[in-house]
């Protein structure tokens, strides 16, 4: 709304320079009534005309601002209230307010002699977004000189912490090293390849021409005869053409060699390192005279080995046969132990009835024979009859089973036979020796398993594996059970063995199998056991042992022969 004086033609001019103005401005008098606003007051502050008016109040201007959240959140009537006392008070000011849109307004008032205030507004909004974003790229730009120097610090302390680890290690390498620059002069070598080449101070220094150390090398001779500068040049065309290269040099004086590699560098310099090889030619010389006779050394340890071999397959043969004899020994002492019950058993019952008898006559000789007499006697005479016939028929069926077990141990010969009939006949035999323990045999084989095959030596294995499970699986425990089962599974006879004893650890598992190993030698074991189940199994009966076992889970072993043995095995 234009701004009206009231007063005049040059007033009214004024008043119309004054509209035109960038800035806002309003006079209030000292009763805080509006006298005059400009229109950029109207526009930056978005006030309705009725408020641009004069005789409009300061009291409602601010309570618009206060209403269009010109004060931020607060009560209107307390805000308002505030700021009318500070007006009524006429103090020059000069403040910036953001407003709810986002512009920022500088407000200037001034107080006029007769009582009144002079107020301009001013939109700063863009000077303070550029000094804002003068003050974010200052402090950008401060970060990223601090970061820049903080890097350009830390890589100059990298390439200090570098270039010493370099020096350190160049120094302490046993190996020497140069390095030629451009010019053929050497820039940097370090002590080792002074040392090696026997080179004085003065030549191992930054600095030195390189035909400096070739002339010396080539008057002490260690570029052969000839003409020490035509020496020393030839070797200088060859540096000029800064190729790789790797060579050995003997040195004429004390006959060590030296490794030389030399590689080009991207600048046209040479690094080159010199190695002490002498040990090495040494070891390669003497492996040059060992190998003449290599083939004779050969042939002699073929032939030790080849006899060592067969010694060893004659004592594998003869612990077998000495571990059948043992297996046979003890069953001849257990089933003649066994023998003795059903023989005492009746000789009792022979010789009771022979003193019947006796008394039978004595009773008849003297007429006193009763018919009672004659009930009892008969009586008697079945019953002792009946015993001795039931303990000689277990006495045969004794030596049934053992002679048929022995004769398979001791000859050792092929035969068809019944899986389970064996296998009940060693059980049966081996049973009297069993008795003194607790633990229990379960046999779960089926008939008509027939197996052309070893049964002596299948004897042997389960004789072998039932002890050794009663020695070692069972120990500390009264309720032992070892059960056998097997299956048929093609061409080939599956033997599971199980056991619920105290199982191995993986240690013991891995060396079950070698000669003399057992947790009880001295204490029962011999530790040859497990290794003639494996021997017979896989030599004598062709086929394979795996054995799985876990602490306290017991142990589980798998047979698997073949139902009709290789005509190629014993």
């Amino acid at each position: 709304m234009a701004i009206d004086l009231g007063l005049g033609d040059k007033l009214a001019l004024l008043a119309q320079g004054l509209d035109q103005l960038d800035i806002g401005f309003t006079v209030f008098d000292r009763d805080l009534v509006m006298v005059a606003a400009n229109r950029r007051f109207q526009s930056l502050l978005n006030f309705p005309d009725a408020l641009c008016q004069p005789g409009a109040t300061l009291q409602d201007a601010l309570t618009h601002n206060a209403l269009q959240g010109e004060y931020g959140p607060g009560d209107v009537t307390q805000q308002v209230r505030e700021r009318l006392a500070l007006a009524q008070q006429f103090l020059p000011h000069r403040f910036e307010r953001p407003r709810p849109d986002g512009s920022i307004i500088e407000v200037c008032g001034t107080p006029l002699a007769q009582g009144g205030m002079v107020t301009t507004y001013t939109d700063v909004t863009i000077p303070r977004q550029r000094e804002k974003a003068l003050r974010e790229l200052s402090a950008e730009l401060e970060n990223r000189v601090q970061q820049r120097t903080a890097e350009l610090q830390r890589r100059e302390a990298e390439l200090a912490s570098k270039a010493a680890l370099l020096e350190l290690v160049v120094s302490n390498v046993n190996q020497g090293i140069s390095f030629i620059n451009a010019d053929l002069a050497i820039d940097l070598c370090n002590e080792k390849f002074g040392e090696l080449l026997e080179l004085p101070p003065e030549l191992c220094r930054p600095g030195v021409p390189l035909i400096d150390v070739f002339r010396f090398n080539a008057k002490r001779g260690e570029y052969g005869p000839g003409d020490p500068e035509a020496l020393a040049q030839m070797r200088i065309k060859i540096a000029q053409q800064r190729l790789p290269h790797q060579f050995e040099r003997t040195r004429p004086s004390d006959g060590k060699t030296l490794e030389i590699t030399g590689q080009p560098t991207p600048e046209g310099g040479m690094v080159t390192t010199y190695l002490d090889i002498s040990e090495r030619k040494d070891a390669e010389n003497r492996i040059l005279k060992l190998n003449e006779t290599l083939e004779e050394r050969v042939a002699e340890r073929s032939a030790q080995l080849q006899q060592a071999t067969q010694t060893l397959h004659a004592s594998q043969d003869a612990l077998a046969r000495s571990a059948a004899k043992a297996t046979l020994s003890t069953l001849v002492a257990s089933v003649t132990h066994e023998l003795n019950t059903p023989l005492g058993n009746s000789l009792i019952a022979a010789s009771t009835c022979t003193d019947l008898a006796k008394r039978f006559a004595v009773l008849v000789n003297s007429g006193q024979l009763k018919k009672t007499d004659l009930a009892v006697f008969m009586e008697q005479m079945l019953q002792g009859s009946d015993l001795m016939e039931r303990n000689l028929h277990r006495a045969v069926e004794l030596v049934k089973n053992f002679k048929q077990v022995a004769a398979d141990q001791a000859s050792e010969q092929r035969r068809s036979f019944d899986l389970k009939a064996v296998a009940e006949e060693v059980l049966d035999t081996l049973s009297p020796s069993l008795k003194r323990y607790q633990h229990r045999v379960e046999l779960g084989i089926p008939e008509g398993i027939t197996l052309d095959s070893y049964p002596g030596a299948l004897g042997q294995v389960l004789i072998n594996v039932i002890n050794n499970a009663y020695l070692h699986a069972f120990e500390g425990r009264n309720d032992g059970l070892v059960r056998i089962s097997a299956a048929l599974d093609g061409e080939t006879v599956a033997v599971q063995i199980r056991d619920n004893g105290v199982g191995m650890a993986q240690a013991h598992l891995d060396q079950l199998f070698q000669p003399f190993f057992s947790t009880k030698i001295g204490r029962g074991g011999t530790g040859l056991g497990m290794t003639i189940v494996e021997n017979l199994v896989s030599g004598t009966l062709g086929g394979s042992v795996r054995v799985q076992s876990e602490l306290g889970l017991g142990t589980h072993i798998t047979l698997r022969i073949p139902v009709q043995v290789s005509a190629t095995l014993p």
